[in-house]
């Protein structure tokens, strides 16, 4: 593929995916501040995703299109990885106030998908700049290095929390970090394969991720936990 031939990567997509991820990271702040508790992570999660649906059917474009369902797919399949953490080795806590699927607050699933894309975003523009290997060492940093903040605004907006049972940075276990940077080092290879294939195909590389959470989620328990 031609760095330069990414159907639906433009300047107008990349300052709003950009933007999106700036409102999302905002709104994290505001809730942590205030502790608003769970209704906000609903709120910013179900107007996103509902968002990027609209931008992607809105201007046709098909870098946006494909990664709304990539990361749909591996949101669902996540949902086994959330029930892991909390049933299994009983280390994540949601509140028990929200509507549920299975384990994982009913928002859980398409929140992973807005991340997934938002990341996946960020993997295109680094592949394109800097070459496949370097975006998957840029990305699989920097994933690992936004968690703890991420972490530590969920914690004290109320939207999920982590026993201290483990080691911990701030309010983020370590091992959980590790899995975020295991995610996020698949990404810029993963969505290669994507973004200019056929649905079809796009679907099974979602459920790769989806499958790939648990596996670093496992492993980086079993290294960190």
């Amino acid at each position: 593929m031609e760095r330069d031939l990414i159907a639906g990567l433009d300047k107008q997509t990349t300052r709003v995916i950009l933007a999106s991820s700036g409102v999302l990271l905002g709104w994290s702040f505001v809730s942590s501040v205030w502790s608003l508790g769970p209704i906000t992570a609903s709120i910013i999660t179900y107007a996103l995703y509902g968002f990027y649906w609209f931008y992607a059917i809105r201007h046709k474009n098909p870098l946006v299109m494909r990664l709304v369902i990539f990361g749909t797919v591996a949101g669902l399949l996540e949902l086994v990885t959330d029930h892991y953490l909390v049933d299994t080795i009983n280390s994540l806590v949601y509140p028990n106030k929200e509507l549920m699927i299975w384990s994982s607050p009913a928002y859980m699933p398409f929140a992973w998908s807005n991340v997934i894309l938002q990341l996946g975003f960020i993997g295109v523009l680094l592949t394109r700049k800097f070459g496949i290997l370097k975006a998957s060492i840029m990305l699989g940093i920097a994933g690992g290095m936004y968690i703890p903040l991420y972490e530590h605004l969920a914690n004290n907006a109320g939207w999920w929390w982590y026993k201290k049972n483990t080691l911990m940075v701030f309010n983020a276990p370590v091992y959980v970090i590790v899995c975020e940077a295991l995610i996020s080092l698949s990404l810029p290879w993963l969505i290669q394969h994507a973004e200019n294939h056929s649905v079809k195909k796009t679907l099974a590389l979602g459920g790769i991720v989806g499958i790939w959470i648990l596996m670093s989620a496992y492993i980086a328990f079993s290294i960190a936990g």
